[in-house]
């Protein structure tokens, strides 16, 4: 196929050089006793983050729950979402997914440490 006969949008990858990325940010790392948990934004694929993860990082970093939803159902268990959560709905969202993977989270208001509360008080999780 001709890159005249892709559809846009489309992702196109150099193999080698995201392969050769990884490991050259990982193996600094590494080098200097840095856990790497990468941010997926930039990338938002599944098979990029468990490449990353095959790599040598610790877990991932989505900022939004719909990325947390997708990396989970992709089989990636430690995640970390430093965005606050707020609301009911997506507070059950939440709720459904800590039970799920290994899920991290913060907060930056006394409104979110208490929608956190409520929302996983008795759950165990």
């Amino acid at each position: 196929m001709h890159i005249d006969q892709i559809d846009t949008p489309a992702v196109i990858i150099d193999l080698d050089k995201l392969e050769a990325n990884i490991a050259r940010l990982q193996t600094y790392l590494d080098e200097h006793g840095i856990a790497n948990r990468p941010h997926i934004k930039t990338h938002k694929i599944p098979e990029i983050a468990h490449m990353q993860l095959r790599a040598g990082a610790v877990g991932i970093t989505c900022q939004k729950l719909g990325e947390v939803e997708v990396m989970a159902q992709a089989g990636i268990r430690d995640i970390f979402m430093p965005y606050n959560i707020l609301g009911p709905v997506k507070l059950e969202r939440l709720q459904h997914l800590a039970r799920r993977v290994d899920l991290s989270v913060t907060a930056d208001a006394a409104a979110t440490v208490d929608g956190y509360a409520r929302t996983f008080a008795g759950t165990g999780v």
